[in-house]
């Protein structure tokens, strides 16, 4: 059982339980979650059930549930994952403010405050998180600790980074915030992010 909250749409595959607040939902093949939706994740049913995450400045929520219909039939485990990730790349790309995308560019180097990042482009912090949080889902805030997530996960999948190297290049303090920042955000811990065999989608 673990619980998260993902500042993007997340598409789960495999049977599944999930519960969000009092409601319990019982997944016979997929489900789409909107970003910034809390929830906990009670049963993986499916020993081959995987998760994908829909970057909310490309994609809406509506996207997130189209791509988990056309995905009803996928078979974790037997299906090519990378012939799926065709599906969400085919997906039309959504319109989002410039100032926010950059204001978000500008926390990804993972230098930036949210407040910083607000002055580069001209807002201050409360109208940039109610922008943010109105076309993303999400405020700046929650978006920060994703950002640098996804790069300390890039830097251990793909670079050879240890947990406390990789933390330190994406900005978090030490091994053990990148660790909280994962487990808050994921429901799971950075090493349990690390699969065996990994596919990365072409940039948009």
């Amino acid at each position: 059982m673990f619980e998260r909250r993902p500042p993007v749409h997340s598409v789960l595959l495999g049977r599944s339980r999930l519960a969000a607040g009092e409601r319990q939902i019982e997944v016979a093949s997929t489900i789409a979650v909107p970003a910034n939706t809390p929830h906990t994740v009670l049963e993986l049913q499916d020993p081959f059930a995987c998760v994908a995450y829909l970057d909310a400045r490309h994609y809406r929520f509506e996207d997130a549930r189209r791509l988990a219909e056309t995905w009803r039939h996928f078979v974790p485990g037997r299906d090519d994952l990378r012939e799926a990730m065709g599906d969400v790349l085919r997906l039309p790309e959504r319109r989002v403010d410039a100032r926010v995308l950059r204001a978000l560019a500008a926390l990804e180097t993972g230098t930036s405050s949210v407040s910083e990042a607000a002055a580069q482009v001209g807002l201050s912090e409360s109208r940039l998180t109610h922008l943010t949080t109105e076309a993303l889902g999400a405020p700046p805030r929650a978006w920060r600790a994703w950002l640098r997530l996804q790069r300390a996960l890039h830097e251990t999948l793909f670079n050879g980074a240890n947990l406390t190297q990789a933390a330190h290049c994406a900005g978090f303090a030490d091994s053990a915030h990148f660790t909280r920042t994962c487990k808050r955000l994921t429901g799971v811990r950075p090493a349990q992010m690390m699969p065996q065999t990994v596919y990365v989608a072409p940039d948009l």
